[in-house]
């Protein structure tokens, strides 16, 4: 076979398998035809297949193992098993993960809380069975904990308080209430939203709450005497 149509054979499947990344095609199973003949060649870079799935807090993710899967391919030339370690295997929580030997399969087998870890990086590594030795680089496998809506919002103070002049026209600004999520940042889950709830004496709304930033201002010309239990009555609710 011509040279150059096997190196564009070659060319082909590494184009193939770099795109596509096909578990079943690994760099040392590429090969070079010469005079017809097949030959493996010595410098083909041995690869881990390796897959890897997200896990929801607060639920039993047992039902989708195995959640992950590794293995690498220089178990085709030589007998090797499969250990883990790291947060959630043999550092705090101990025994989230566990990892079938033979096969390289990983199973969860606790529930997992995002707040306390977001991510789990599993250290996998392949070692060979005569010899006890690490015959691949460790391979880092990132296991990210989906969040759920369990934590409710904290308002930052024990207490907010506000007060205005006598004279302040409608919408003057009052003070401003704030809050945090324990919930992943940047999702819908920790996006908290502000309301007044209630106002003593009954009535139409005396103050306007902004849902988005917490800015609370006033919603008309109030008089001293209702200015002054209103603010009382503000303390109160925002405590």
């Amino acid at each position: 076979i011509d040279i150059r149509a096997n190196e564009t054979i070659m060319l082909i499947l590494s184009l193939f398998c770099f795109f596509f990344r096909c578990p079943w095609i690994s760099a040392s199973a590429l090969f070079m035809l010469r005079n017809g003949e097949m030959e493996i060649p010595s410098e083909a870079k041995r690869e881990w297949i390796k897959f890897a799935a997200a896990c929801r807090e607060g639920e039993d993710n047992s039902k989708r193992n195995p959640i992950a899967r590794i293995r690498s391919d220089c178990a085709d030339t030589q007998p090797i098993i499969y250990k883990i370690s790291g947060v959630g295997i043999d550092q705090h929580p101990i025994g989230v993960f566990v990892i079938n030997q033979k096969t390289g399969e990983i199973n969860i087998t606790k529930i997992v809380d995002r707040e306390e870890t977001p991510m789990f990086v599993i250290h996998c590594h392949a070692i060979n069975v005569m010899t006890g030795k690490s015959i691949e680089t460790p391979l880092d496998l990132r296991v990210r904990v989906l969040d759920i809506n369990d934590n409710p919002p904290i308002f930052t103070q024990h207490m907010f308080s506000g007060s205005i002049i006598e004279s302040s026209m409608e919408n003057t600004f009052v003070m401003k209430i704030t809050a945090t999520d324990a919930d992943e940042p940047n999702n819908l889950n920790s996006k908290i939203a502000y309301k007044i709830e209630s106002q003593t004496p009954s009535g139409p709304l005396l103050f306007i709450l902004n849902t988005e930033n917490g800015e609370l201002h006033i919603a008309k010309a109030l008089d001293r005497e209702v200015k002054a239990k209103q603010k009382s009555l503000l303390q109160k609710k925002y405590c």
